[in-house]
């Protein structure tokens, strides 16, 4: 079965009535601030989104994406292939939430004018926070030896007595 491209807009209220899932991919084009944060990406972003209401009367939609990027190791400068796998789930009922004092595990987003979620940035924002803070080969594989890590010196220094320059006007005297 072939893929489909994932629409950039969805109006979650209307997708979650009709309990609609999305099967498909994003491709490398559209995600200019991921592309910005590393050397590559090499393959189609895979999406699965799912929209319904659940047992709360809430408009939920959940999911996960996957995609390889090429990322330039922080240890040994070398680049590597990093797979990125999130899953998430989101609700546009902050509001519902808040009032009806009820606790979930959602992340919330907002719509925009026209009732409808940026899927693109929501999936972007995800494979973003999945990258490490300091992307680093597995350290079997990293071509710097274990050995060769320095995590710094501390290097000790005399002190000087600040006091010094009074001890000689003092004993000018």
């Amino acid at each position: 079965m072939q893929k489909v491209k994932i629409p950039q807009t969805v109006d979650p209220t209307r997708s979650a009535a009709k309990r609609l899932d999305y099967d498909g991919i994003l491709v490398p084009n559209s995600l200019e601030r991921l592309t910005g944060l590393v050397e590559e990406i090499l393959s189609d972003v895979d999406v699965y989104l799912s929209f319904y209401v659940d047992l709360q009367g809430l408009t939920v939609f959940e999911g996960n994406a996957g995609t390889a990027v090429k990322c330039i190791c922080q240890r040994c400068g070398e680049p590597f292939t990093l797979d990125l796998n999130v899953d998430f789930k989101y609700t546009i009922d902050q509001k519902k939430i808040e009032n009806l004092g009820l606790t979930v595990d959602y992340d919330f987003t907002d719509v925009n004018e026209f009732g409808e979620v940026d899927i693109y940035s929501i999936i972007e924002d995800e494979l973003i926070l999945a990258i490490p803070y300091a992307p680093m080969h597995p350290i079997d594989e990293c071509l710097v030896d274990k050995a060769d890590w320095v995590n710094g010196e501390i290097v000790e220094e005399k002190k000087s007595n600040p006091f010094t320059v009074l001890n000689q006007l003092k004993s000018r005297k």
